[in-house]
């Protein structure tokens, strides 16, 4: 998408991008939001050849390195999955429990307030800022989620929201709309996501050696330093 952006780009290609981006910030939602089943691991393939593109499209190296490492875990899937499916899937559930539900050693905390809030605690400005920000578009997270509004998770399906708002707009013709939606991307990504997902990485990368998340790290890392720079560009084409 990156090496693109000084092309003459369609709205049509515009809108296949941005269904495309919403789907990267669906999958990584789901990827943080909880433990990893069989219908997610299928997913996960289904994906990786894409990313794999992406990766290459976009030019930076977090990215490629969550791509190449989401390569090698997709790999080993097939090789080992069917051999034991419980097996498998347990050890991914055993990681996710260790680093995001503070069962293990080294906890990592998913939530924004955490990260930026004044005490480093739930519930802090950060997410009152983020629950005005969903009530403007109407935004609720699943109701079976009980994590904060503020979790990587949320904030990730809030992004890919927009995503879809754009589509919808460029469906029917309503490029300001659309181009407005891409904007509101950019000061998401700028106020919020770019705030705390590398110091959020970076805590992933202390506390675990699992190829799986670790892939998902580096690759929310690469998408949030760069899509920003995309969807501006997106919105100032669609304004021309």
């Amino acid at each position: 998408m990156a090496s693109r952006l000084n092309k003459q780009v369609s709205t049509e290609e515009i809108k296949n991008a941005t269904n495309t981006r919403g789907t990267l910030y669906r999958f990584l939602s789901r990827g943080f939001s909880l433990e990893v089943n069989g219908d997610y691991l299928e997913w996960v393939l289904l994906l990786q050849p894409i990313i794999e593109k992406l990766a290459i499209q976009l030019d930076n190296n977090d990215f490629k390195k969550g791509s190449d490492r989401l390569r090698d875990f997709a790999k080993q899937t097939r090789l080992n999955y069917e051999k034991d499916k419980t097996g498998f899937l347990q050890i991914l559930a055993a990681e996710y429990a260790s680093l995001f539900l503070n069962v293990g050693l080294k906890p990592v905390h998913p939530v924004e307030s955490v990260f930026l809030g004044k005490g480093h605690l739930l519930y802090e400005e950060p997410y009152f800022d983020i629950m005005r920000i969903y009530q403007l578009y109407g935004f609720k997270k699943t109701e079976s989620f009980r994590e904060p509004e503020d979790h990587i998770a949320v904030e990730l399906e809030f992004m890919s929201h927009l995503c879809n708002l754009t589509v919808r707009s460029l469906e029917e013709e309503k490029n300001d709309y659309g181009a407005g939606y891409l904007e509101n991307q950019v000061e998401f990504l700028r106020l919020h996501l770019k705030q705390w997902v590398p110091d959020f990485v970076e805590k992933i990368k202390w506390a675990s050696s699992n190829d799986f998340y670790l892939a998902l790290a580096d690759i929310l890392l690469g998408l949030v330093s760069t899509d920003g720079q995309v969807a501006g560009e997106f919105a100032r084409k669609l304004r021309r």
